[in-house]
């Protein structure tokens, strides 16, 4: 993906993690990307209260080299987003808004990262993954992959004993740390305390700039959602699942063992079945 494609929904994912003045920029962009497209760079500093060189560097912060180059990928986002859609109900909706999240993580999906999330899982003598409440869900998914591939790891969603579990991991250990806001501050601790042991952190978030993600080695990043009151829905976490899926698939190309694993498990649990 382009550095500067998608300027909004990179500009939605990053808003929490910019200073109040950017904050307040974005959020003017946001309200009407279509006014923007018309205005210059002098209007909208006078328009959001800011400054132009606070739009020159909202303008860097989303991998645009200046203004011009700013409207015109939001010209193609625009563009985008006004394409006809059918209207539906409740059911419809949720449908719709899950499956953007999908396609909004994989056009964030830096190809790069996930390559190196996989190679470090590989490598790792154990996976200790740490999440709480609904992202505790996602790390119940990873796990369960891990299993299936006879990977060793362990899952933890209460805080105390995570902290003990982060005190005695080691350089060949990989933590999996997973966040949607990224600043749960039982989280921040126990990831903390793995670094402090050698630990490599691995993250799995919807927020690329937070106190998490500044802790971490390798992060990988699922899409927010537009609502503010989806925390825990469908739509705030398919794309986080979409990304574990992601690096199991990129791990399993790692060895055949892998495949081979996958089959051996699978057959564990036939005679269990009806």
């Amino acid at each position: 993906m382009a550095e500067n494609e998608n300027v909004l929904l990179r500009l939605r994912q990053s808003l929490a993690g910019y200073s109040p003045t950017q904050q307040k920029l974005g959020e003017y962009v946001q309200a009407d990307p279509a006014r923007v497209l018309y205005m210059t760079i002098t209007e909208l500093a006078r328009e959001s209260e800011t400054s132009e060189a606070s739009v020159t560097r909202l303008c860097r912060a989303l991998g645009c080299k200046g203004y011009t180059e700013f409207k015109m990928a939001l010209a193609l986002d625009v563009q985008r987003s006004q394409a006809p859609r059918e209207q539906g109900d409740e059911i419809d909706t949720l449908v719709d808004e899950s499956v953007q999240a999908l396609r909004d993580t994989a056009r964030l999906l830096d190809r790069s990262v996930l390559e190196q999330a996989a190679a470090v899982l590989h490598r790792a003598r154990s996976v200790q993954i740490y999440g709480v409440a609904a992202s505790a869900i996602i790390g119940d998914y990873l796990h369960y992959k891990l299993l299936r591939l006879s990977k060793a790891g362990q899952l933890f969603s209460d805080m105390h004993r995570a902290a003990m579990n982060a005190t005695a991991l080691g350089p060949t250990d990989v933590v999996v740390a997973i966040s949607s806001s990224g600043s749960t501050r039982d989280l921040l601790h126990v990831v903390k305390l793995a670094r402090k042991s050698g630990a490599q952190v691995l993250v799995i978030s919807n927020t690329p700039r937070s106190p998490l993600a500044s802790l971490s080695d390798i992060l990988l990043v699922a899409a927010r959602p537009e609502g503010p009151l989806s925390a825990g829905a469908l739509n705030a976490k398919v794309g986080a699942m979409l990304l574990v899926e992601l690096v199991i698939s990129a791990l399993m190309s790692h060895d055949p063992h892998y495949g081979e694993a996958s089959q051996q498990t699978a057959s564990a649990t036939l005679p269990l079945l009806l």
